[in-house]
């Protein structure tokens, strides 16, 4: 666990938040679960704050909630930054592979083995039919095909999830890229030659893929945990996360809106007409706005970074500079994530398709939410509480 100061409390102060005494807040961490580092070249420990926070807000003596789809120990965002398992993203990002980050998500460094899945039976024609479909569609249709001609992505152990995901992760990379089958390569560098595109592009689209694995429990993933929790295989949990992906608000909505405004940036003469046209007529800019980190998305930051050594001199990259300082200017927010997926989705020649490619990355998480769910929380079961009308009484009381 990365070792950030307002993470964690002193023993004191973890004491004094609580209300009791130091030996009452030892007894704690086994009994309520409270997690501790220890101090190096001391006795001391540190406490983690967000424990400390949760019996804070408790009443005295309420017993832990039982663990639900809510609960998750893959990705942590905090004010300082973003974790996986405890390891800050841009860390990742910087040094790591895809498979390896994959390979911490789901607890099984060897998940990206050397086979492949056996493709269904007429698999090229039916790419060929699905060829006006997008990605996500192609792969909402194939999925079930390839999971009959694969009966062990019916084994949903930890080690088997993790090798069938590694299956799912690679078909979805083929069909974002057009291929008609997957590969054995690293993902980053496959990408990079389906696309065409400079070997110099590899390491930027690695990084793209590792910061797209996971963030917050939206509405996508919370649905792949659900539909995990029924049993489903890692193909079936991932079509549950495309389907929902798929909505209006975040298909037709965020994702194209974004990808829309990139390309006119791109394409105009004067690339702040999009921006201030956007700004005059609703009184905000898409991809421009508050965010749940407390200055701006270590990944949108680490992203625009790589972007800038990569496109150095490229006239569409020196527009979408100019527009951003200017949408920057008008609602004092730097640029989201989405918008820099999209304008590197735009120069790899995913038209309509610009966000699908940090889909690749999303699977990574989704993979790693089925199975914790499944693994961890199979037996969790929301209850609804009904808030509607109250039945009539079939028996009144007489006069």
């Amino acid at each position: 666990m990365p070792d950030q100061e307002d993470l964690y409390l002193s023993a004191e102060e973890a004491a004094g938040m609580l209300g009791v005494s130091l030996p009452t807040l030892y007894a704690y961490v086994s009994r309520k679960n409270i997690r501790s580092v220890k101090i190096a070249n001391t006795p001391k420990r540190r406490y983690w704050a967000e424990d400390i926070q949760r019996l804070v807000k408790s009443p005295a003596g309420h017993a832990a909630k039982r663990s639900s789809s809510s609960d998750s120990a893959i990705t942590l965002i905090t004010d300082d930054g973003l974790f996986y398992r405890g390891h800050d993203v841009v860390e990742l990002a910087d040094h790591a592979t895809v498979e390896e980050v994959a390979g911490l998500m789901w607890q099984v460094p060897s998940a990206f083995g050397p086979s492949l899945p056996r493709a269904p039976k007429d698999s090229v024609k039916l790419l060929k039919i699905y060829e006006h479909m997008s990605a996500p569609e192609k792969a909402i249709a194939l999925f079930p095909l390839v999971q009959r001609e694969n009966p062990k992505a019916f084994d949903l152990s930890i080690d088997s999830y993790a090798r069938t995901g590694a299956d799912v992760v690679r078909w979805f990379a083929a069909l974002v890229v057009g291929a008609t089958q997957p590969s054995t390569q690293p993902l980053h560098e496959f990408i990079t030659q389906a696309c065409a595109a400079p070997p110099a592009h590899a390491d930027l689209i690695r990084r793209l893929l590792i910061l797209s694995v996971d963030h917050e429990l939206d509405h996508a993933t919370h649905s792949v945990r659900v539909a995990a929790t029924t049993g489903a295989t890692p193909y079936y949990a991932a079509i549950a996360g495309l389907a929902a992906a798929r909505g209006h608000k975040i298909a037709y909505g965020r994702n194209e809106a974004a990808s829309r405004m990139i390309e006119e940036i791109c394409t105009a003469t004067d690339p702040t007409q999009p921006i201030l046209q956007r700004y005059s007529q609703e009184g905000h800019i898409i991809g421009f706005g508050p965010n749940v980190h407390s200055v701006s998305d270590p990944r949108a930051t680490n992203l625009m970074k790589a972007l800038t050594a990569a496109f150095e001199g490229d006239p569409e990259f020196a527009k979408l500079q100019k527009a951003f300082s200017v949408a920057s200017e008008l609602v004092a927010y730097p640029p989201e994530f989405i918008l820099l997926v999209s304008f590197i989705g735009r120069k790899l020649g995913l038209h309509r398709q610009e966000i699908a490619l940090a889909g690749v990355g999303r699977l990574i998480g989704w993979i790693a939410h089925a199975s914790e769910q499944y693994n961890q929380h199979h037996d969790a079961r929301p209850r609804a509480r009904y808030t509607g009308t109250l039945p009539r009484a079939t028996h009144l009381a007489s006069d």
